[in-house]
Protein backbone atom coordinates (compact mmCIF):
# COMPACT_ATOMS: atom_id res chain seq x y z
CA UNK A 1 0.00 0.00 0.00
CA UNK A 2 1.07 3.57 -1.01
CA UNK A 3 1.58 5.85 1.79
CA UNK A 4 -1.46 8.18 1.31
CA UNK A 5 -3.06 11.02 3.31
CA UNK A 6 -4.09 10.30 7.09
CA UNK A 7 -7.73 10.06 6.04
CA UNK A 8 -8.87 9.23 9.70
CA UNK A 9 -9.63 5.81 9.12
CA UNK A 10 -11.58 6.26 6.30
CA UNK A 11 -10.73 4.16 2.95
CA UNK A 12 -11.32 7.53 1.11
CA UNK A 13 -10.48 11.30 1.25
CA UNK A 14 -13.93 12.60 2.46
CA UNK A 15 -14.53 16.11 1.85
CA UNK A 16 -14.96 17.09 5.74
CA UNK A 17 -11.16 16.00 6.03
CA UNK A 18 -9.70 18.08 3.09
CA UNK A 19 -12.02 21.25 5.16
CA UNK A 20 -10.50 20.37 8.38
CA UNK A 21 -6.75 20.58 6.64
CA UNK A 22 -7.90 23.89 4.91
CA UNK A 23 -9.68 25.67 7.89
CA UNK A 24 -8.34 23.95 10.86
CA UNK A 25 -11.68 22.80 11.98
CA UNK A 26 -14.72 20.82 10.83
CA UNK A 27 -16.67 23.29 8.64
CA UNK A 28 -20.86 22.72 7.96
CA UNK A 29 -22.67 24.04 4.45
CA UNK A 30 -25.55 26.44 4.72
CA UNK A 31 -27.54 25.64 2.03
CA UNK A 32 -29.42 28.58 0.33
CA UNK A 33 -32.31 29.21 -2.23
CA UNK A 34 -31.67 31.98 -4.86
CA UNK A 35 -31.93 30.96 -8.55
CA UNK A 36 -35.53 30.88 -9.95
CA UNK A 37 -34.63 27.95 -12.46
CA UNK A 38 -32.17 26.92 -14.99
CA UNK A 39 -31.42 26.92 -19.05
CA UNK A 40 -33.10 23.93 -19.66
CA UNK A 41 -36.77 24.80 -17.86
CA UNK A 42 -36.63 27.95 -19.46
CA UNK A 43 -36.60 26.28 -22.83
CA UNK A 44 -39.63 24.32 -21.40
CA UNK A 45 -37.63 20.69 -21.30
CA UNK A 46 -36.15 19.29 -17.96
CA UNK A 47 -33.40 17.24 -17.03
CA UNK A 48 -34.96 13.19 -16.81
CA UNK A 49 -34.37 13.20 -13.35
CA UNK A 50 -35.23 16.51 -12.18
CA UNK A 51 -38.18 17.04 -10.17
CA UNK A 52 -39.78 21.30 -9.53
CA UNK A 53 -37.31 21.80 -6.89
CA UNK A 54 -34.53 21.81 -8.66
CA UNK A 55 -32.39 19.60 -6.47
CA UNK A 56 -32.79 21.47 -3.55
CA UNK A 57 -33.16 20.29 -0.06
CA UNK A 58 -35.06 21.34 2.44
CA UNK A 59 -36.26 25.30 1.66
CA UNK A 60 -36.34 27.86 3.65
CA UNK A 61 -39.36 30.63 3.41
CA UNK A 62 -39.02 32.02 -0.22
CA UNK A 63 -39.59 35.31 0.89
CA UNK A 64 -36.87 35.59 3.63
CA UNK A 65 -33.79 37.39 3.13
CA UNK A 66 -30.32 35.69 2.21
CA UNK A 67 -29.07 36.96 5.85
CA UNK A 68 -32.20 35.99 7.11
CA UNK A 69 -31.51 32.57 5.49
CA UNK A 70 -28.27 32.33 6.47
CA UNK A 71 -28.39 33.62 10.37
CA UNK A 72 -31.37 30.83 10.88
CA UNK A 73 -29.67 28.15 9.05
CA UNK A 74 -26.17 29.10 10.86
CA UNK A 75 -27.98 29.09 14.56
CA UNK A 76 -29.84 25.90 14.10
CA UNK A 77 -26.37 23.93 12.72
CA UNK A 78 -24.24 25.76 15.52
CA UNK A 79 -26.42 24.87 17.99
CA UNK A 80 -26.72 20.92 17.19
CA UNK A 81 -23.10 20.36 15.99
CA UNK A 82 -21.43 23.32 18.13
CA UNK A 83 -20.59 24.47 14.67
CA UNK A 84 -18.43 27.78 14.36
CA UNK A 85 -17.18 27.82 10.53
CA UNK A 86 -19.93 27.86 7.23
CA UNK A 87 -20.11 27.84 3.73
CA UNK A 88 -22.65 29.21 1.87
CA UNK A 89 -23.81 26.61 -0.12
CA UNK A 90 -26.16 28.48 -3.51
CA UNK A 91 -27.66 24.79 -4.23
CA UNK A 92 -31.06 24.19 -6.14
CA UNK A 93 -31.74 25.23 -9.56
CA UNK A 94 -28.55 27.11 -11.60
CA UNK A 95 -26.70 29.90 -8.85
CA UNK A 96 -25.23 31.42 -12.34
CA UNK A 97 -28.36 31.43 -14.56
CA UNK A 98 -29.13 34.67 -12.99
CA UNK A 99 -28.39 38.68 -13.39
CA UNK A 100 -24.32 38.49 -12.51
CA UNK A 101 -25.06 42.28 -10.71
CA UNK A 102 -27.38 40.11 -8.38
CA UNK A 103 -25.48 37.15 -8.10
CA UNK A 104 -22.21 39.67 -6.76
CA UNK A 105 -24.68 41.00 -4.40
CA UNK A 106 -25.70 37.74 -2.78
CA UNK A 107 -21.95 36.63 -2.66
CA UNK A 108 -21.37 39.68 -0.83
CA UNK A 109 -24.45 39.38 1.62
CA UNK A 110 -22.99 35.71 2.27
CA UNK A 111 -19.17 36.49 2.89
CA UNK A 112 -20.19 39.54 5.56
CA UNK A 113 -21.81 37.02 7.77
CA UNK A 114 -20.39 36.12 10.67
CA UNK A 115 -18.22 33.11 10.64
CA UNK A 116 -18.39 32.59 7.07
CA UNK A 117 -15.67 31.27 5.30
CA UNK A 118 -16.32 30.98 1.53
CA UNK A 119 -19.03 30.03 -0.68
CA UNK A 120 -19.95 27.44 -2.60
CA UNK A 121 -21.87 27.44 -6.04
CA UNK A 122 -23.53 25.03 -7.93
CA UNK A 123 -24.05 25.63 -11.66
CA UNK A 124 -24.13 23.85 -15.17
CA UNK A 125 -21.22 23.80 -17.54
CA UNK A 126 -22.92 25.52 -20.16
CA UNK A 127 -23.81 28.10 -18.16
CA UNK A 128 -20.56 30.44 -17.13
CA UNK A 129 -20.76 33.31 -18.92
CA UNK A 130 -17.38 35.31 -19.77
CA UNK A 131 -17.86 38.42 -17.15
CA UNK A 132 -18.17 35.27 -14.22
CA UNK A 133 -14.93 34.25 -13.86
CA UNK A 134 -13.43 38.03 -13.45
CA UNK A 135 -16.06 37.44 -10.18
CA UNK A 136 -15.02 34.92 -9.11
CA UNK A 137 -11.54 35.40 -8.88
CA UNK A 138 -12.30 38.84 -6.79
CA UNK A 139 -14.31 36.72 -4.16
CA UNK A 140 -11.36 34.21 -4.56
CA UNK A 141 -8.80 36.53 -3.00
CA UNK A 142 -10.77 37.08 -0.09
CA UNK A 143 -12.36 33.73 0.58
CA UNK A 144 -12.76 30.11 -0.22
CA UNK A 145 -14.96 29.70 -3.35
CA UNK A 146 -15.95 26.47 -5.02
CA UNK A 147 -17.73 25.38 -8.13
CA UNK A 148 -19.48 22.80 -8.23
CA UNK A 149 -20.59 21.65 -12.23
CA UNK A 150 -23.62 19.11 -12.96
CA UNK A 151 -21.19 17.35 -15.20
CA UNK A 152 -23.33 13.91 -14.14
CA UNK A 153 -21.11 11.50 -16.66
CA UNK A 154 -18.19 11.68 -18.96
CA UNK A 155 -20.12 10.12 -21.85
CA UNK A 156 -22.07 11.56 -24.56
CA UNK A 157 -24.71 9.05 -24.92
CA UNK A 158 -25.96 9.41 -21.04
CA UNK A 159 -25.95 13.01 -21.31
CA UNK A 160 -28.28 11.91 -24.09
CA UNK A 161 -30.56 9.63 -22.05
CA UNK A 162 -30.45 12.34 -19.22
CA UNK A 163 -31.49 15.07 -21.53
CA UNK A 164 -28.94 17.70 -19.46
CA UNK A 165 -28.90 19.58 -22.86
CA UNK A 166 -24.75 19.90 -22.55
CA UNK A 167 -22.23 17.88 -24.06
CA UNK A 168 -18.75 16.24 -22.35
CA UNK A 169 -16.95 18.91 -24.51
CA UNK A 170 -18.90 21.67 -22.83
CA UNK A 171 -17.86 20.19 -19.39
CA UNK A 172 -14.45 20.18 -20.35
CA UNK A 173 -14.32 23.56 -21.22
CA UNK A 174 -15.90 24.68 -17.97
CA UNK A 175 -13.76 22.65 -15.92
CA UNK A 176 -10.57 24.13 -17.85
CA UNK A 177 -12.04 27.82 -17.96
CA UNK A 178 -12.89 28.16 -14.37
CA UNK A 179 -9.63 26.51 -13.22
CA UNK A 180 -7.24 29.49 -15.58
CA UNK A 181 -9.87 32.32 -15.04
CA UNK A 182 -10.72 31.99 -12.19
CA UNK A 183 -8.36 30.25 -9.72
CA UNK A 184 -11.49 28.87 -7.15
CA UNK A 185 -12.22 25.12 -6.72
CA UNK A 186 -13.69 22.95 -9.19
CA UNK A 187 -16.32 20.62 -7.82
CA UNK A 188 -17.83 18.15 -10.91
CA UNK A 189 -21.51 16.36 -9.74
CA UNK A 190 -21.53 12.51 -11.19
CA UNK A 191 -24.13 9.96 -11.76
CA UNK A 192 -24.45 6.47 -11.25
CA UNK A 193 -26.55 3.54 -12.32
CA UNK A 194 -27.13 4.54 -16.11
CA UNK A 195 -28.25 2.57 -18.32
CA UNK A 196 -26.17 -0.27 -19.83
CA UNK A 197 -23.10 1.38 -17.98
CA UNK A 198 -19.96 -0.90 -17.88
CA UNK A 199 -17.28 -1.03 -15.15
CA UNK A 200 -14.82 0.19 -18.13
CA UNK A 201 -17.20 3.28 -18.39
CA UNK A 202 -16.93 3.68 -14.38
CA UNK A 203 -12.63 3.31 -14.91
CA UNK A 204 -12.67 5.71 -17.73
CA UNK A 205 -14.46 7.49 -15.66
CA UNK A 206 -11.92 8.04 -12.95
CA UNK A 207 -9.00 7.67 -15.16
CA UNK A 208 -10.57 11.04 -16.92
CA UNK A 209 -10.82 12.93 -13.82
CA UNK A 210 -7.38 12.11 -12.31
CA UNK A 211 -5.94 14.19 -15.63
CA UNK A 212 -8.12 17.60 -14.72
CA UNK A 213 -8.08 20.08 -12.61
CA UNK A 214 -10.76 18.81 -10.48
CA UNK A 215 -10.60 19.75 -6.57
CA UNK A 216 -13.50 17.62 -5.16
CA UNK A 217 -16.33 14.92 -6.66
CA UNK A 218 -19.54 14.42 -5.20
CA UNK A 219 -21.43 11.07 -6.76
CA UNK A 220 -25.27 10.43 -7.30
CA UNK A 221 -27.32 7.28 -7.58
CA UNK A 222 -29.85 8.16 -10.63
CA UNK A 223 -33.10 7.32 -8.85
CA UNK A 224 -36.81 7.81 -9.60
CA UNK A 225 -38.66 10.82 -7.84
CA UNK A 226 -42.61 11.04 -8.78
CA UNK A 227 -44.00 13.72 -11.83
CA UNK A 228 -40.19 13.61 -13.72
CA UNK A 229 -39.73 11.82 -17.49
CA UNK A 230 -37.79 9.37 -16.02
CA UNK A 231 -40.91 8.53 -13.80
CA UNK A 232 -42.76 7.54 -16.93
CA UNK A 233 -39.72 5.77 -18.10
CA UNK A 234 -39.55 3.69 -14.95
CA UNK A 235 -43.69 3.34 -14.54
CA UNK A 236 -42.94 1.79 -18.37
CA UNK A 237 -40.75 -0.65 -17.88
CA UNK A 238 -37.66 1.23 -19.62
CA UNK A 239 -35.27 1.79 -16.81
CA UNK A 240 -34.68 0.22 -13.28
CA UNK A 241 -32.48 1.90 -10.75
CA UNK A 242 -30.04 -0.59 -9.33
CA UNK A 243 -30.50 -1.62 -6.65
CA UNK A 244 -27.52 -0.85 -3.16
CA UNK A 245 -25.18 -4.16 -3.94
CA UNK A 246 -24.71 -3.38 -7.45
CA UNK A 247 -24.57 0.97 -6.91
CA UNK A 248 -21.45 -0.42 -4.07
CA UNK A 249 -19.84 -2.16 -6.32
CA UNK A 250 -19.87 1.04 -9.08
CA UNK A 251 -18.42 3.00 -6.38
CA UNK A 252 -16.13 0.89 -5.44
CA UNK A 253 -14.72 0.11 -8.86
CA UNK A 254 -14.44 4.25 -9.35
CA UNK A 255 -13.12 4.78 -6.15
CA UNK A 256 -10.07 2.37 -6.53
CA UNK A 257 -9.34 4.03 -9.75
CA UNK A 258 -9.98 7.65 -8.48
CA UNK A 259 -6.84 9.75 -7.24
CA UNK A 260 -6.36 9.62 -3.64
CA UNK A 261 -5.44 13.31 -3.72
CA UNK A 262 -9.16 14.51 -4.56
CA UNK A 263 -11.65 15.10 -1.93
CA UNK A 264 -15.05 13.00 -1.83
CA UNK A 265 -18.07 14.37 -0.86
CA UNK A 266 -20.75 12.26 -1.15
CA UNK A 267 -20.96 8.69 -1.86
CA UNK A 268 -24.55 8.52 -2.50
CA UNK A 269 -27.77 10.72 -2.89
CA UNK A 270 -30.30 10.88 0.23
CA UNK A 271 -33.95 11.89 -1.44
CA UNK A 272 -34.53 14.86 0.25
CA UNK A 273 -38.36 14.31 0.32
CA UNK A 274 -39.70 10.71 0.89
CA UNK A 275 -42.46 11.77 -0.21
CA UNK A 276 -41.72 12.25 -3.61
CA UNK A 277 -39.09 8.87 -3.78
CA UNK A 278 -39.99 6.17 -6.84
CA UNK A 279 -37.69 3.87 -6.62
CA UNK A 280 -35.08 2.39 -5.03
CA UNK A 281 -36.31 2.65 -1.35
CA UNK A 282 -32.57 2.47 0.22
CA UNK A 283 -32.36 6.15 -1.10
CA UNK A 284 -34.23 7.41 1.75
CA UNK A 285 -31.41 6.05 3.97
CA UNK A 286 -28.64 8.10 5.15
CA UNK A 287 -26.36 5.91 6.88
CA UNK A 288 -27.34 2.43 5.74
CA UNK A 289 -25.36 3.22 2.16
CA UNK A 290 -22.41 4.41 3.45
CA UNK A 291 -21.82 2.03 5.97
CA UNK A 292 -22.61 -1.03 3.39
CA UNK A 293 -20.05 0.41 0.85
CA UNK A 294 -17.29 1.44 3.52
CA UNK A 295 -17.82 -2.79 4.87
CA UNK A 296 -17.19 -3.76 1.45
CA UNK A 297 -14.47 -1.80 1.22
CA UNK A 298 -13.22 -2.94 4.59
CA UNK A 299 -13.53 -6.37 4.03
CA UNK A 300 -11.78 -6.48 0.48
CA UNK A 301 -9.33 -4.00 1.51
CA UNK A 302 -10.01 -1.95 -0.79
CA UNK A 303 -9.38 1.83 -0.47
CA UNK A 304 -9.26 5.01 -2.75
CA UNK A 305 -6.06 5.10 -5.67
CA UNK A 306 -6.00 1.18 -5.08
CA UNK A 307 -5.51 1.46 -8.99
CA UNK A 308 -4.75 5.09 -9.46
CA UNK A 309 -1.81 5.63 -12.21
CA UNK A 310 -0.06 9.08 -12.72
Amino acid sequence: MQNFPNWKGQPYYPISQFYRERFGEKVYKISVSTAESCPVRKKEAVCIFCDEWGSAGSLLIQSDSLQTKIRLSRERIAKRYKADRFLVYFQPYTSTFERLSTLERQIEISLAEEKVVGIVLGTRPDCLPKKIFPLLRRFHEQAYVSVELGVQSFSNRQLTFLKRGHTVEKSLEAIQKLHELSGVDVGIHLMMGLPDESPQEIVEMAETINQLPINNVKLHNLHVLSNTPLEELYRAGKFSPVELEEYAEKVILFLEHLSPHIPVQRLAAVASRWEELVAPEWTKQRMRPVQYMLKQMADRKSYQGLHYQK
